[in-house]
């Protein structure tokens, strides 16, 4: 890819946040409620349009739950909302986890599909969330972040 004659048309600080998801013209990024920018838990949503950089919305996780990445395609964005994890949760099942599709423009709620239990990695649970990966055809990968194993298959409509 050749970078002649691109220029910038927003100019976003990430270095204080989370990069989360990218596509359709918005930029995702996540920080923790709690504004002290630790990046452990990705409890509020910012969307920005990436023609003026400007906020488009924002979204705050229920108490207790948090968001893992996500990816945007055709003007959608797919992302899991899962409870907050500790280090008593590893090797545990984790229920309440959700996938959620949402306008990408506005982030108004498309869908919601209650994930099934899934359990956690023996790893540091406390940075462990359910990542989107990839999205086609009305198919999508999603699995532990960091563990590109046990990835699970959900099937939309």
């Amino acid at each position: 890819m050749s970078r002649e004659g691109a220029t910038p048309r927003a100019d976003l600080d990430t270095t204080a946040w989370n990069p989360v998801g990218a596509g359709s013209g918005t930029v995702l990024l996540a920080t923790d409620a709690q504004g002290d920018c630790d990046g452990n838990h990705d409890t509020v949503l910012h969307a920005y349009d990436t023609e003026d950089g400007r906020l488009s919305w924002r979204l705050k996780a229920p108490t207790g739950q948090e968001y893992g990445s996500g990816v945007i395609a055709d003007g959608r964005v797919y992302l899991v909302r899962q409870p907050l994890l500790t280090k008593a949760d590893a090797k545990r099942r984790i229920r309440g986890a959700e996938l959620l599709v949402l306008d990408a423009d506005t982030g108004r709620a498309l869908h919601t599909l209650r994930l099934p239990a899934m359990t956690a990695p023996n790893d540091d649970v406390y940075f462990m969330k359910l990542d989107v990966h990839q999205v086609t055809d009305g198919a999508l990968s999603l699995s532990w972040r960091e563990l590109w194993t046990d990835e699970q298959l959900i099937i939309t409509d």
